[in-house]
């Protein structure tokens, strides 16, 4: 009678029946790397010891599915180990950005919050140069406040400040506002990408992503601060 893997009876070899169904029997799941590398060693051996002398087996194929079998092992170690990397990395970030509550925070945006007394800094941004630039605010009425020329600009990031003094002198109150830049060249307008810069408050995270918790209210993701600047 043939002599057959399953009836060897190894420890801790097993198999798995075709028509068997749910959970029941002896079949489990040995899919893992480890138990896949030691039943392959376990069949190696037992067909070794019972091959044909006259045909023996080709001993490059199981030594070339061995060796896959320890690369999908490495791979599966090194998926763990960049896992763990990018965690810590993520922490890392995490307690990085934790040290910017309190200072401002320069993030796209027009929609501003004003205390009644700070000053507030803004930027724009033209995508080419004009010849003259000005910037409008507006109250929450969609009144315009202020207007003030701001000469020539080139392209590329340029702050300025509002102090709160409307076009009649006045100090305004606390409240929403927004602000407007446009340019001239030649005869055609161009508006600015305009920036407002808040302090902030908090940092939170939402799964992965890094979170910041801005003095107007806004909350914004770490990536979408343009610059820090200084209290």
């Amino acid at each position: 009678m043939a002599t057959t893997l399953e009836s060897l009876n190894l420890p801790g070899l097993t198999f798995y029946g075709g028509n068997a169904t749910g959970t029941s029997g002896n079949a489990v799941d040995a899919t893992s790397t480890s138990d896949l590398q030691s039943n392959f060693l376990r069949m190696l051996t037992v067909q070794l010891q019972n091959q044909d002398p006259m045909n023996p087996m080709e001993s490059a194929e199981m030594t070339s599915q061995l060796a896959q079998l320890n690369m999908v092992d490495g791979i599966g170690t090194m998926n763990k180990n960049l896992s763990s990397l990018i965690s810590q990395m993520q922490a890392a970030d995490f307690m990085s950005q934790a040290a910017t509550v309190g200072k401002s925070a320069l993030v796209e945006g027009s929609e501003m919050s004003y205390d009644g007394q700070s000053l507030m800094v803004m930027a724009s941004n033209f995508a080419s140069p004009v010849t003259n630039a000005i910037a409008n605010i507006y109250d929450s009425a969609g009144n315009l406040i202020l207007k003030t020329e701001m000469g020539p600009q080139t392209s590329g990031i340029k702050h300025f400040y509002w102090d709160g003094i409307d076009s009649n002198g006045q100090q305004v109150a606390a409240g929403d506002y927004r602000v407007e830049v446009v340019g001239k060249d030649g005869e055609a307008s161009k508006v600015a990408q305009t920036y407002v810069a808040s302090p902030v408050v908090a940092v939170g995270r939402s799964g992965n992503d890094i979170r910041l918790t801005l003095a107007d209210g806004r909350e914004i993701a770490s990536s979408g601060v343009v610059q820090w600047m200084a209290q």
